[in-house]
């Protein structure tokens, strides 16, 4: 029979949702959704921006952890979750202090808050659901916090099933400003474009801020219980 984690492990569930939120302020996907969301056919717009987005995403995560499991990283699954949690915890602290000092926010990373004015003018005034669907892959290429996120999935799921549950949830959360969105669409497309920009200015405001405490705190939290895990 397997040992059990020592100490208080931090479920890694609420490990990866939190990495999964941290992931949604990427300038880039709100100022997508913002665009799609004034086109003539906003539902048509936002489904095709979604669907693709979410297809690219769940399928770069299973791809992953299908290539992965069944290596033999489980002899001590304790130990493996452990140094996985430090090394996340490692990276994500690096990245805070990048945040902190202006090494990153540049536009260095696709987690890094960063101008989305480029973006928008390749949208388009008119974007098509052609447009669309391509762009809900490209404002989502898998950043530093969904790597983070499949480390820990690959090292804690003994199980497969348990490892695509977890995909699913994190992309979910990644999606859930571009889903609400697409909801709001279908049933009232004028509030779908104001509850973006709120949230667009919102999120704007307070990127830098957000980044450091997932990178600094969520940093730490994953350092300390990966220690507990040895």
């Amino acid at each position: 029979m397997q040992q059990r984690t020592k100490g208080p492990a931090v479920p890694v569930i609420i490990q990866i949702t939190v990495l999964a939120l941290a992931s949604t302020i990427r300038p880039t996907s709100l100022a997508a959704v913002y665009a799609l969301a004034r086109g003539r056919s906003p539902r048509r717009l936002m489904t095709a921006y979604v669907v693709t987005g979410l297809a690219f995403t769940i399928a770069f995560g299973l791809a992953v952890v299908w290539v992965f499991h069944g290596v033999e990283l489980h002899a001590s699954t304790d130990r493996t979750k452990g140094f996985a949690e430090i090394a996340a915890g490692i990276v994500a602290v690096g990245f805070g202090i990048g945040v902190w000092t202006g090494r990153v926010g540049g536009g260095s990373g696709e987690d890094a808050p960063r101008p989305p004015g480029r973006l928008s003018s390749r949208i388009g005034a008119e974007p098509g659901v052609r447009t669309a669907a391509l762009t809900g892959p490209a404002t989502h290429l898998p950043g530093l916090f969904y790597l983070l996120a499949l480390d820990l999935i690959v090292a804690s799921e003994r199980h497969l099933a348990g490892g695509v549950f977890d995909i699913l949830v994190y992309n979910v959360v990644w999606f859930a400003v571009p889903i609400v969105a697409l909801v709001i669409c279908i049933v009232h497309p004028p509030a779908a474009r104001r509850a973006v920009e709120a949230v667009r200015e919102r999120i704007s405001a307070h990127a830098r801020t957000i980044m450091l405490l997932v990178g600094l705190g969520g940093g730490a939290v994953l350092i300390v219980a990966g220690a507990l895990a040895l």
